[in-house]
């Protein structure tokens, strides 16, 4: 893979925590970067809704579905 070098300007605040951090993990400032825009334009494209399908079973009883039928009983 190529490599380019950029320059961004940062928040000192922003540069401080990234430097932190890179600290606590044993890792440089410009691997936390990486990972970090990385990590946010791949799982930006992944985010996808996905639909939740709940079975039903019988369960050999019917229940009352409408408010009538449930103050019928009361």
């Amino acid at each position: 893979m190529q490599t380019a070098r950029t320059t961004i300007e940062l928040d000192r605040e922003l540069l401080k925590k990234a430097k932190q951090r890179a600290i606590e993990e044993e890792k440089t400032v410009k691997v936390i970067f990486k990972e970090a825009l990385r990590d946010y334009l791949y799982k930006k494209q992944w985010k996808v809704k996905r639909k939740v399908v709940f079975k039903a079973y019988p369960l050999g009883v019917k229940l009352p579905l409408t408010r009538e039928e449930i103050y019928e009983d009361i």
